[in-house]
């Protein structure tokens, strides 16, 4: 009998001691989103200390720099430009890359509804012909996107020739959905890098920024694209004389993630636009940064060079890690 009530003792005894534990974990004050707290092995050399690791949110900003006519600053220097968050200066800033080495993710998106029906052949073709000359082999990697009412994956693992031959036989019918495509396109875009590689990511539109037929709405497109730090180059194939229901749709897009919209005036000048993007791309830049402050939702990012006559663009902002 009294040992049935000792071990009913020691089974209440380690109750309560269990109970205590939990209360105190309850009690501990909780741990911000971007900090980790290790514990040690428990022993009377580590009393005295505990482990605590910070990770740092890692931010990645291209940008391209051009003189007043245009043309690309080759050689720019760290100290020429200058990076601003959220209107402050920037300094955590943990690297300044010359971008045209890094590897490039290339989303070419064409858009084949009844809209874009005139002139599809000529542009189409061009569209190949770019691919063939920017998607370095074993270096770069592309997907190329077909949409109308829906988006049409032609094959991100598909060899260049198969992928020509895609875009080749493509043909225009039915209404646009243009901001749902570019959600589901730039989604998939982080899924081609395995976390450690640092990449440029570039999206070519062809369109004329028509949308018919999207369940979401322009700010959702921008909103996935700047999630994906995803550049957007425009082709729209028409005289910027006169000025297109769609315009001002593409306009947005790309100023909202640093690229910009280029107007055909015949669709015979389609190459020429394709080779002023390739110039771009292999022109570009990149900063790292740790953000500073509360790294949840959207923050403002801009680049300024040191030299009034140049212009610098870039995204207009960034997205931080809300969990």
């Amino acid at each position: 009998m009294w040992g049935l009530s000792r071990r009913a003792n020691m089974s209440m005894n380690q109750r309560m001691a269990s109970l205590s534990l939990c209360l105190a974990l309850l009690a501990a004050p909780a741990a911000s989103s971007d900090h980790t707290t290790t514990a040690e092995v428990w022993s009377p050399e580590l009393r005295s200390e505990m482990t605590i690791r910070k990770t740092v949110q890692e931010i990645r900003l291209g940008f391209h720099v051009s003189s007043q006519n245009g043309r690309p600053v080759p050689e720019l220097q760290p100290g020429q430009v200058s990076v601003y968050e959220d209107g402050h200066p920037i300094t955590g800033v943990t690297g300044f890359y010359a971008d045209q080495n890094l590897p490039l993710r290339l989303l070419l998106m064409i858009d084949a509804s009844d809209s874009m029906t005139r002139g599809f052949t000529s542009e189409r073709r061009a569209a190949a012909n770019f691919l063939e000359t920017v998607v370095r082999p074993d270096v770069d990697q592309s997907t190329v996107v077909a949409f109308s009412t829906h988006a049409l994956m032609l094959g991100t693992n598909a060899s260049a020739p198969e992928k020509l031959r895609q875009i080749e036989d493509l043909h225009s019918s039915g209404l646009t959905a243009l901001f749902d495509s570019i959600r589901e396109a730039t989604a998939r875009i982080p899924a081609y890098d395995h976390g450690t590689t640092l990449t440029r990511r570039v999206l070519v539109l062809l369109s004329d920024g028509d949308d018919n037929y999207s369940l979401h709405s322009l700010r959702d497109a921008i909103t996935a694209a700047q999630q994906s730090d995803v550049v957007i180059y425009a082709i729209a194939p028409h005289d910027p004389k006169h000025p297109q229901p769609g315009d001002a749709n593409l306009e947005e897009l790309t100023a909202a993630t640093g690229g910009r919209v280029f107007y055909l005036k015949k669709y015979e000048q389609s190459p020429e636009a394709f080779a002023l993007i390739e110039r771009e791309i292999r022109s570009e830049y990149a900063v790292t940064f740790h953000p500073e402050g509360n790294l949840c939702g959207f923050h403002s990012v801009r680049v300024e060079p040191t030299d009034s006559s140049l212009r610098a663009r870039s995204r207009e902002g960034f997205y931080g890690d809300c969990s």
